[in-house]
């Protein structure tokens, strides 16, 4: 799922102690879970089911425990996205309801570069983007041709469609508030 290694290092500057792993084991012994990806939307999840780790993401959000997505990571919390060959849709984990559509308008696509969300400027490189049945789980838009959901909240959830590791102070920020409330939980 494609940038794992820059991902950790941020949330390592950010104040978290980091696992990278596959295991669901270990994934069950944390504290909190970061899923940020890149790539295609259909092949990720497949991936994740063949690993079982489609269910594992399902019963801890379920749980109510911290999770993180990161690009990738937001869209696949989503019913289903177009981003297949064909057209063809592909079915998501249905965490909240909504799709995940290409990014329309006169732009250049894939939005690549800095863009304002919430007044802050973070780093965006994708072509899809998420369009929430419940514009509530909004907690940040962002424009690129049309307007889209750049960042979702919801109980022990948070998402987002940018890269808070490519995305220097306004990132960091972000990282370090999402470890600092993870620590407070644990207190």
């Amino acid at each position: 799922m494609g940038n794992l290694r820059s991902v950790a290092k941020a949330l390592e500057a950010a104040g978290a102690d980091v696992v990278v792993t596959s295991s669901s084991a270990e994934v069950d012994r944390s504290d909190a879970l970061c899923v940020p990806g890149q790539g295609i939307f259909g092949r990720c999840m497949a991936n994740l089911a063949a690993a079982e780790q489609d269910d594992l993401i399902r019963g801890w959000i379920d749980d109510q425990r911290p999770y993180l997505g990161i690009c990738l990571g937001m869209q696949i919390l989503f019913d289903s996205s177009e981003e297949q060959r064909g057209g063809a849709s592909s079915t998501g984990l249905s965490i909240f309801p909504g799709v995940v559509r290409r990014l329309r308008g006169d732009v250049r696509i894939p939005h690549m570069g800095w863009n304002e969300v919430n007044d802050e400027h973070y780093y965006f490189d994708h072509s899809y983007a998420v369009r929430p049945r419940d514009d509530s789980l909004v907690s940040g838009w962002c424009w690129h041709g049309e307007r889209f959901a750049a960042s979702i909240r919801s109980g022990s959830v948070t998402a987002v469609q940018f890269h808070p590791e490519k995305s220097a102070t306004a990132g960091l920020t972000l990282l370090s508030d999402w470890t600092a409330a993870l620590e407070e939980a644990a207190v």
